[in-house]
């Protein structure tokens, strides 16, 4: 029987097959053996549709807790957003130039400006904590989808540069291809290090403004 869920599991199927530039009511009709008519019983438009895959993607996403371990609480957070964004990489893009107010998306933000309050940061810090923490995630996870060169191709390819690295004009840049080259290096990035950071600087801030309060 035809349902608003089995029409987004049907759509996402298709988008992690295709994309999602390739998402049409047509073909999504198609794939359900339906006239395309019968979608909108249950879908307003591709629009719609759209927001409501955005929304299940989010509700993938482990939502951070308010206790005591808020550091840990927001790391785990991370590590998961990471994760969903990985396993759905068409979502970066429209997650990040549409305005999103499912109920998941809704749940996702509050429970984490929540975890930050909870923690002793004002509302309003914790939300520009929070876009912080999405920039990093954000940014990490495009670059990790889109990034050139493989980890395995890195020593070849810094082999291949280096010639271009002049020691005169680049010095710094020479350096760190050589210890590359000489294996005291791997140049991959860690996006936990990245993360815990970032939660060292605040817990940092939170610890500096207790002492001031109680001086």
């Amino acid at each position: 029987m035809l349902s608003k869920s089995l029409i987004v599991q049907t759509a996402k199927e298709m988008v992690c097959l295709d994309g999602l530039e390739k998402l049409s009511m047509r073909r999504l009709a198609a794939k359900l053996n339906i006239k395309a008519m019968s979608l909108y019983n249950h879908i307003k438009n591709k629009d719609h549709l759209i927001d409501l895959l955005l929304d299940d993607v989010i509700s993938q996403i482990r939502l951070p807790q308010e206790n005591e371990n808020w550091q840990g609480e927001m790391l785990k957070r991370a590590g998961s957003a990471h994760n969903v964004f990985l396993d759905n990489a068409w979502s970066l893009l429209p997650l990040l130039s549409r305005i999103n107010n499912g109920p998941s998306m809704l749940r996702y933000i509050d429970h984490s400006l929540a975890c930050l309050y909870h923690a002793g940061f004002s509302l309003p810090e914790s939300d520009r904590i929070l876009n912080y923490f999405d920039s990093y995630i954000y940014g990490y996870t495009l670059i990790e989808l889109q990034f050139p060169i493989q980890t395995e191709d890195y020593v070849h390819t810094t082999e291949q540069m280096l010639p271009d690295l002049s020691k005169k004009d680049y010095p710094v840049m020479h350096q760190l291809s050589l210890l590359l080259l000489q294996g005291d290096y791997d140049g991959k990035q860690n996006f936990t290090f990245g993360i815990q950071t970032i939660l060292k600087g605040l817990e940092m801030k939170l610890n500096n403004e207790g002492e001031k309060s109680n001086d």
